[in-house]
């Protein structure tokens, strides 16, 4: 099927239906340039020879016309310098026998006729004709085109001047007229010769540009063929061209094209499956989740909510859906409305966070987490946030803490009746030998002696146990934390002496102030120190060691604040605490001395988390304890 066919076969000339523009096929565009370049070329070359030739004949004709006259002027010399009139009107005659010759003339000196061809009338007369005045007035010869009265018979006059041999005066002029017709007669026939000769050579090589554009425009309309029904989405269609050129170097490549296209459709199709898979999972997965997912542009409108958080969204006066601004919808949740600003003003700081809502007449407490949705230069395109719901985690929280607190309380009443047991079963001994043994020497000396000291035991262990329970009236001013660990160890340093202890301090140059207690904070470092002491009875080594830093590194989402975190390390070399004893440390009333009440740690956590820090232990058996503190700037 040529490119004609599939063209006409499907409307493809013109305007169509559909309102686009038809092409030219390139068949009729080949053969209307090939035409068009053969008019051209033939047409230049019939021209150019039709000139030549006509110049050339033209030149053949002058000459011929001037060696006639040359000729009559040697054969006519005596009869022009005699005035033999009769003479020259012979030679006249004789020469215009000739077929190409019009007529012959001889001019006397004066210019009168001296002899005029068939026309003896006109002897010694002046012709006064512009032909005539031309030619004898130039002492050149003149060759001039005329047309005669006489059935219009286009000539050539040629008049040639005649001077004696030893004269510079013209003696006569010599005219010799030619016919063109016989000229023109050739000029005409070579003129059809060629316009026959490149009519011949248009329809030859029409003939060659039809076949050469059918061979070009077969494989094409097959190519062509293939496009159209590739771009409605058929890629089955198989091309063979076998052009031997670069139509069949063009067809072999679109077929690796369409194969290469069949792959990657293949392979989108698979990928597109796999996506439309993910997609359904991730569906699924949202709507399965117990977790609130949402997800914010960067101009602040929810990009994906699941149906979690549109629960912890109800009854809002703007519902928070998909495409609405989750500013005004948030107007009553202030402070997760805060928290999602700042995280869109801020997107790499991506700080978990607990929210407190109060909806349908219930708190709810949400723990918030983010991440950023970044496109392929990592700017960011939506930020996700996770809702994780705690409320009930927190009630669980509360209730562990009541039965931990109802625990602690049974273990505070048991160390208490030990610790009191003791004092009161000395008090009651002494009591009950009183009636018996007050007279006897030395006896209220002792009693005075020992009942105020158990006395004031027990009344320093209800002190400690106020202390720890109720909640103290703490000064919080700006205080220098290296000058109240100094004012600590020097309060300590005598013992530590005393006990070939040493103190090594690495304190950071610029730890900035913080808001505490001084009294509170040195009880909580003074108890710290003096149980690196207790635990190290044979000397040892007591690292002190302080620095700031921006986050906790072992609970960062809930420690950290804006100005970051002071912390400080107790390190001694002790005997360490067991694995088993370090949990309970901070209890009250746990201890492994021999003396003591086991209140001190448990006091020093107090103060730390009441001044909003936290306070770990790490430690070994034989290898020493270390404490660290993390105190809020």
């Amino acid at each position: 099927m040529s490119l004609t066919q599939i063209s006409d076969k499907r409307g493809r000339f013109g305007i169509g239906s559909s309102g686009k523009p038809r092409f030219i096929p390139l068949r009729y565009r080949l053969i209307f340039t090939t035409s068009c370049m053969l008019f051209f070329i033939l047409g230049t070359l019939a021209l150019v020879l039709g000139y030549l030739q006509s110049r050339t004949i033209r030149h053949q004709l002058e000459e011929r016309g001037v060696s006639i006259a040359q000729s009559l002027a040697a054969a006519s010399m005596a009869d022009l310098l005699t005035y033999n009139y009769i003479a020259l009107e012979r030679s006249a005659n004789q020469a215009a026998k000739d077929p190409a010759v019009i007529y012959v003339i001889f001019h006397d000196k004066e210019g009168r006729v001296a002899g005029f061809s068939g026309r003896a009338d006109l002897q010694n007369k002046i012709l006064d004709d512009e032909v005539s005045r031309t030619a004898l007035s130039s002492v050149k010869s003149v060759i001039q085109e005329i047309t005669l009265e006489t059935g219009e018979i286009p000539g050539l006059d040629i008049a040639i001047p005649f001077f004696p041999t030893g004269f510079d005066e013209r003696w006569g002029t010599i005219r010799v007229c030619l016919s063109l017709v016989p000229m023109l007669k050739q000029i005409s026939q070579i003129r059809w010769i060629i316009l026959a000769i490149g009519l011949l050579a248009i329809a030859v090589g029409i003939m060659i540009s039809l076949w050469t554009a059918q061979r070009i425009t077969r494989p094409l309309a097959n190519l062509v063929l293939s496009t159209q029904e590739a771009a409605r989405g058929s890629l089955s269609r198989t091309i063979q061209v076998q052009a031997r050129d670069e139509v069949e170097v063009l067809a072999s490549n679109f077929s690796s094209m369409i194969q290469e296209i069949l792959t990657h459709r293949e392979q989108l199709e698979r990928q597109l499956e796999e996506i439309k898979r993910l997609q359904r999972y991730t569906d699924k997965l949202l709507t399965a989740m117990s977790d609130g997912l949402l997800s914010v542009d960067m101009a602040g409108r929810v990009s994906t909510i699941n149906p979690a958080a549109k629960n912890l969204f109800e009854n809002l006066d703007n519902p928070v859906d998909r495409g609405s601004s989750l500013s005004k919808s948030l107007k009553k949740f202030t402070d997760l409305d805060t928290y999602i600003q700042d995280i869109l003003k801020n997107p790499h700081k991506r700080t978990p966070q607990e929210i407190h809502l109060h909806s349908k007449g219930k708190d709810r407490v949400l723990l918030i987490g983010s991440s950023i949705l970044e496109d392929r230069k990592e700017n960011p395109q939506e930020i996700i946030l996770n809702l994780h719901d705690i409320t009930e985690l927190k009630k669980l929280e509360t209730s562990i803490r009541q039965a931990e607190r109802l625990a602690g309380l049974g273990t505070l009443a048991a160390g208490m009746a030990h610790e009191i047991r003791n004092p009161l079963s000395t008090i009651k001994t002494f009591v009950q030998l009183l009636p018996r043994k007050i007279e006897k020497p030395g006896f209220l000396e002792k009693f005075q002696r020992t009942v105020p000291r158990e006395l004031n035991q027990i009344n320093r262990l209800v002190e400690d146990l106020l202390e720890l329970s109720r909640i103290p009236k703490y000064n919080f001013e700006k205080i220098d934390i290296k000058y109240l660990l100094e004012q600590t160890i020097d309060f300590l340093e005598e013992e530590m002496d005393n006990n070939q202890i040493y103190c090594q301090r690495e304190y950071s140059s610029d730890l900035p102030l913080i808001q505490a207690d001084a009294s509170q904070l040195s009880k909580a470092f003074n108890n710290l120190i003096r149980n690196a002491l207790q635990s190290m009875p044979s000397g040892g080594k007591l690292y002190l060691k302080t620095f700031s830093q921006k986050e906790h590194p072992k609970d960062a989402h809930r420690l950290t604040v804006g100005n970051g975190w002071i912390a400080l390390i107790f390190q001694d070399t002790g005997i360490g605490i067991s694995p088993k004893d370090i949990k309970n440390i901070f209890n009250p009333f746990f201890t492994t001395k021999d003396m003591g009440t086991g209140l001190g740690l448990a006091i020093t956590h107090k103060v730390i988390t009441e001044h909003g820090g936290r306070i770990d232990v790490e430690s070994s058996e034989g290898e020493g304890s270390l404490f660290r503190i993390y105190l809020p700037v």
